[in-house]
């Protein structure tokens, strides 16, 4: 069955092409999940579950023309996983805090959140400028590590490389991109 027939049935309510999409796609998603939360097997589950969720829930607002289904997955589940491994760090991290200090720091964040949000916008919309410009092996070198979170280990694997090539080639577009981000500002 095709992506766009699998998302005209969940489009209609219908939980068989769900169903299509997890068995198709559910070894993907626990693979990206598990690289950026661990070994943490529960977390890992609940966030494929909430993954599931989010497609099922705006899979209305989903666009076959602007990215394929595993593409709006994948962001999807790094996404949910990055939430999820704040808010493990954030649950530990309250454990080590007493409550003046938590308060404070909430206090602290709050009123830094829309400069923050703004700056952070226009660094993305920068960076993808830059990304954007690079010859394809440098931008799916870039992606792995730094959206997907891969390890050069694997990302060595994956582009037949060796582990001190993909660390010098990132360690040298770094560099690149430092350059072309104090031009661009």
């Amino acid at each position: 069955m095709s992506d766009g027939e699998i998302i005209e049935l969940i489009k209609n309510g219908d939980e068989s092409g769900l169903h299509i999409l997890v068995e198709k796609y559910e070894k993907l998603l626990v693979y990206l999940i598990t690289g950026v939360l661990g070994e943490r097997s529960r977390d890992v589950e609940e966030c494929v579950n909430d993954t599931w969720l989010k497609f099922w829930k705006h899979a209305a607002e989903y666009d076959l023309e602007r990215a394929s289904i595993v593409t709006y997955l994948k962001v999807i589940a790094r996404n949910t996983a990055l939430n999820r491994l704040r808010d493990v760090k954030r649950h530990e991290d309250r454990r080590m805090q007493g409550d003046i200090s938590e308060v404070a720091e909430t206090c602290e964040d709050a009123r830094q959140n829309i400069e923050s949000d703004i700056l952070r916008k226009e660094h993305m919309a920068r960076l993808n400028t830059v990304i954007g410009a690079m010859p394809e092996k440098e931008r799916e070198l870039m992606i792995r590590k730094y959206y997907y979170l891969q390890s050069s280990k694997v990302i060595a694997k994956a582009m037949g490389m060796t582990v001190n090539a993909v660390d010098s080639k990132l360690s040298r577009l770094r560099g690149k991109m430092r350059e072309e981000f104090s031009e661009i500002e």
